[in-house]
């Protein structure tokens, strides 16, 4: 199950990263701001109109030096480049001969945040990935869903302090067998060991599972929250705003990926593996004499071995990405509590976890052992230790939602769909389940008992325009609340539900030019700057012109496209209603008497406050 199971494809390269970031601001934090819960920009807490689209822009260029807004002119692109095949193992170990090792690996998405004020709930949109090349030795995939961000590791380079550079991320996706997915295999072998397992029935497809890590901003790989470097960039990019044209500033990333097997059981936007999640154990991080732990891993119990993803695990030594040096790994069972008896499974050296070997088979580890233990193990709870002090502990019962970051609609009925998994695999019946509002202080929690199929289902309350974070915990004694400061991506399962404004009273108006202006098209006009460059938001001709591209391209069956707009996703329904009105007539109409405007609103071992952090991502001065 899942790209840890044989055969695996490894990858390896860079992302550029192109959001635009005004829309990182809460409203009471910045002049151009934006406001979730009405989906806005604002700019000095009102919303933008078009008589305030200017302004808003201007704003967002003077953040640059004084909040730190980074990328106002971004284009939400985010490309891999340099980035290729690096190697396979069919069940034999690394190999890199293959013919299909050095393809080029091919991605493009559109970076989108459900809650653009944190870290957690980050997307990548795209319409298809690609490995290898036309008419040669490729696999190609049509996508059905897009990448989630999950398990954000704040420790993973805390030398690399630029803004989120600190950080890395795991992303997943599946790509089904009978939804356009396409492996030429030629003469590679590897492509050979993966397609003869798509005929079996539990095999539903392809997954594509990669970490990205090292974000370098302002091209430069030297810079520090706060340092006179980070100042003078940003003063460099503000003059070159100021200066006139369109100016993206897009950051990079390394990254390490592998292809593998999608079966049933699997999640398809997240690892349904063993989690071995971390203690958060500090460990001295030198040069700099700062402190990081590890990260969430994920192991998987075969026939003669045990294999660990470690590719969000091992921190970073230095910028340059070498690894920690811990020493010997001690990979260790014990049975369920109140159990105490530890037996010893395997020792993995610094060799099995350095650098060259984390790049080379982008962070999976194997490690053989005897069929009689691998059949004890399966019962048995996993960890990882040093020197006797436990790193990484086994999670039995993992609750995972079916859809991480959930769109919907004000007023239209909503469920989240939870699957528990007890060591990897699906659970049975009779299983508490408490859903809990993340980053609340007062105690709000539902609990349901999973059916047969260790599933269960939450409605979820969409009266009102709002981003809500949700928390999963099964098993007795859940934590309630889990607050801003408690939560922890690397222990908590979630998702977040957006809930689009109704905007009836935007719909009710006339489908003047004026009302589609003001009240649809400046909210774009003014955060995307990028949307000029092939249609100007603001010219009534060019609009009409455009109409049936931008009926289209808004149409919510073409909410997952790549092209999808608006980019950021949060169009409302008045708000398309009156802007099809609009474009369905072509007329100037007035408005009737009297023209409304609707009112615009909105403890760890090492002491992480997650809250504060998943903040400081979005702001170098924090």
């Amino acid at each position: 199950m899942s790209v840890l199971e044989i055969p695996r494809i490894y990858f390896r390269g860079q992302i550029a990263w192109d959001p635009v970031t005004t829309n990182n601001y809460p409203v009471s934090s910045a002049p151009a701001a934006y406001d979730e819960d009405d989906g806005d920009a604002t700019v000095d807490a009102a919303a933008v109109r078009a008589d305030s689209v200017a302004k808003f822009r201007q704003a967002a260029i003077d953040q640059v030096v004084s909040a730190g807004n980074w990328n106002p002119h971004g284009t939400y692109r985010s490309r891999f480049f340099d980035t290729s095949i690096s190697g396979f193992d069919a069940g034999s170990g690394l190999v890199t001969t293959d013919p299909f090792v050095n393809a080029p690996v091919d991605f493009t998405g559109m970076l989108i945040d459900t809650e653009p004020y944190g870290s957690f709930s980050s997307q990548l949109f795209f319409d298809n990935m690609s490995f290898g090349t036309a008419g040669g030795c490729r696999i190609y995939g049509e996508r059905v869903t897009r990448f989630h961000d999950r398990y954000v590791n704040f420790s993973a380079n805390v030398n690399n302090d630029a803004i989120a550079g600190v950080a890395s991320v795991l992303w997943q996706t599946c790509f089904p067998k009978d939804h356009g997915l396409q492996i030429d295999t030629f003469d590679s072998p590897a492509l050979k060991a993966l397609a003869s397992h798509m005929d079996e029935p539990h095999v539903l497809g392809t997954m594509v599972r990669f970490c990205t890590y090292r974000t370098v901003y302002y091209d430069d790989p030297t810079l520090s929250n706060g340092s006179p470097g980070m100042k003078a960039s940003g003063q460099a990019l503000q003059a070159k705003l100021n200066a006139g044209g369109f100016q993206p500033n897009p950051a990079r990333s390394l990254l390490v990926g592998t292809v593998g097997l999608w079966r049933r059981a699997d999640p398809m936007h997240e690892p349904g593996d063993r989690p071995l999640v971390t203690k958060h154990v500090p460990i001295a991080v030198n040069p700099g004499g700062k402190t990081a732990t590890c990260g969430t891993a994920f192991a998987r119990l075969g026939p003669d071995r045990v294999t660990l993803d470690l590719s969000n695990c091992i921190p970073a030594a230095n910028r340059d990405t070498d690894k920690v040096q811990l020493g010997d790994l001690k990979l260790t069972a014990t049975d369920a509590q109140p159990a105490v008896a530890v037996t010893h499974v395997a020792t993995l050296s610094p060799a099995s976890y350095s650098r060259s070997a984390y790049e080379a088979t982008s962070g999976i580890v194997d490690v053989a052992i005897d069929p009689d233990l691998a059949k004890q193990l399966a019962g048995m709870d996993l960890a990882i230790s040093v020197d006797g002090t436990t790193y990484l502990a086994e999670t039995v019962l993992r609750a995972i939602p079916d859809d991480p970051n959930l769109y919907v609609d004000q007023g239209l009925p909503a469920q989240a769909r939870v699957q528990v998994h007890e060591r990897g695999k699906p659970a049975g019946a009779g299983i508490a389940v408490t859903m809990s509002e993340l980053g609340v202080s007062q105690p709000t929690a539902e609990t349901e008992i999973t059916d047969e199929e260790g599933t269960v289902h939450f409605v979820l309350p969409t009266s009102a325009g709002k981003i809500t974070g949700l928390v999963f915990q099964p098993g007795p004694h859940p934590r309630v609340p889990v607050t801003a400061t408690d939560f922890d991506p690397q222990s908590f399962t979630y998702m977040y539900l957006r809930v689009r404004p109704g905007d009836a009273d935007i719909a009710a108006m006339a489908p003047s030019w004026e009302n589609v202006h003001d009240y649809v098209l400046s909210n774009w006009e003014a955060m995307a700057p990028c949307m000029d460059n092939w249609l100007r938001l603001g010219d009534r001709e060019q609009v009409l012109s455009y109409a049936a591209l931008i009926k289209r391209l808004s149409d919510p069956k073409n909410f997952e496209s790549l092209r999808f707009m608006p980019i950021t996703r949060d169009l409302s329904v008045g708000q398309r209603q009156l802007l099809y009105a609009f474009l369905d007539s072509g007329s100037d109409e007035a408005p009737g008497p009297g023209k409304t405007t609707p009112e615009s609103t909105r403890e760890s071992t090492t002491s992480f406050d997650f809250g504060q952090l998943s903040r400081s991502l979005r702001n170098p001065q924090t």
